[in-house]
């Protein structure tokens, strides 16, 4: 078997008709596909035992627990692939994504690849979230979410593994359920493993629909961001400290608001926020709605953060 692609899902009903067609044409003959159900009762199985009739790839793992990290650990040991990929459900994967990781395994440039993040929003709210998450003023220099070139990278989202790097390093961290493929890339990456960025393996991602959402998301992983850092001390960057700054700041803003300078930053950050929201493609509506979303990214985060520096 050349490959072994494992998928978490969640009651992804919504997006498994596009995924699986994404997939099952550009899959090598040589593939076994893994769906790690998280007992979904949103009629997602009954999607996937219907495609699974015509085609012996599709395998099924059950995780009672939901979590990635366990869900992932339980089907590795079922996996014969040389090659281990580790896939999102809320994303189209490229023609050329499969050939493209396969070709830069065999030729040994890396240990790991992956491609950038094309992020796509369904609704206005949607498109306005997938724009602050490619700018690096919304998510700073996180490579895969904001850049395309190739390039070695610290971490990118869906990525196809050398099967040796999980006998040398070990599988998932089960202590986290945000944050554990970060958490695996920086552990290689202090382990001396190279992890490549290749735009031919770009995918679409299709994000969080409103601030709610996107809340909740950006604040467990930030939540789980200092147990991540506390666990590979090295992977640590100044960007993952900006926002829980931002948040002592605010924080502290109306014990010392009697003293002008420290309003400053606010005034700067708010002319920020401006200056991004509206110097974009979108509509003038969504630039509107980009006022909201770039302090829901930041405050979420910083707030999980901070909260994450007790977390055991």
């Amino acid at each position: 078997m050349i490959l072994s692609v494992l998928i978490p899902v969640y009651n992804e009903k919504e997006y498994i008709h596009n995924l699986i067609g994404s997939l099952l044409s550009n899959l090598p003959s040589e593939s076994e596909v893994f769906f790690i159900d998280g007992n979904s009762t949103d009629g997602t199985i009954e999607v996937l035992m219907d495609y699974s009739i015509n085609d012996d790839r599709i395998h099924f793992v059950m995780n009672e627990l939901r979590y990635v990290s366990h869900g992932f650990n339980k089907a590795f040991p079922l996996t014969t692939g040389k090659y281990v990929c580790l896939l999102g459900a809320h994303a189209e994967y490229s023609k050329s994504f499969f050939e493209a990781g396969l070709n830069n395994l065999d030729d040994d440039s890396c240990d790991v690849v992956g491609g950038p993040l094309i992020q796509i929003g369904k609704s206005k709210w949607g498109e306005a979230i997938a724009n602050a998450m490619s700018s690096k003023f919304g998510v700073g220099n996180t490579e895969f979410r904001t850049e395309s070139k190739k390039k070695y990278v610290d971490s990118v989202a869906f990525a196809m593994y050398k099967r040796e790097v999980f006998n040398a390093a070990g599988l998932l961290d089960q202590s986290l359920i945000r944050n554990q493929d970060d958490e695996l890339h920086y552990r290689l990456n202090s382990q001396g493993f190279r992890i490549l960025m290749v735009p031919e393996m770009a995918c679409k991602y299709y994000v969080r629909e409103n601030l709610s959402q996107l809340f909740s998301q950006y604040y467990q992983y930030g939540l789980y961001k200092p147990m991540v850092l506390k666990k590979v001390k090295s992977s640590m960057r100044i960007r993952h400290l900006i926002p829980f700054f931002f948040v002592i700041y605010l924080i502290l803003l109306p014990i010392v608001t009697f003293v002008p300078v420290f309003v400053l930053p606010l005034v700067v950050y708010i002319l920020l926020v401006g200056h991004f929201a509206y110097h974009n493609p979108l509509s003038w509506l969504q630039k509107g709605y980009s006022i909201f979303v770039f302090p829901t990214l930041h405050i979420s985060y910083g707030l999980g953060f901070m909260l994450g520096l007790f977390k055991k």
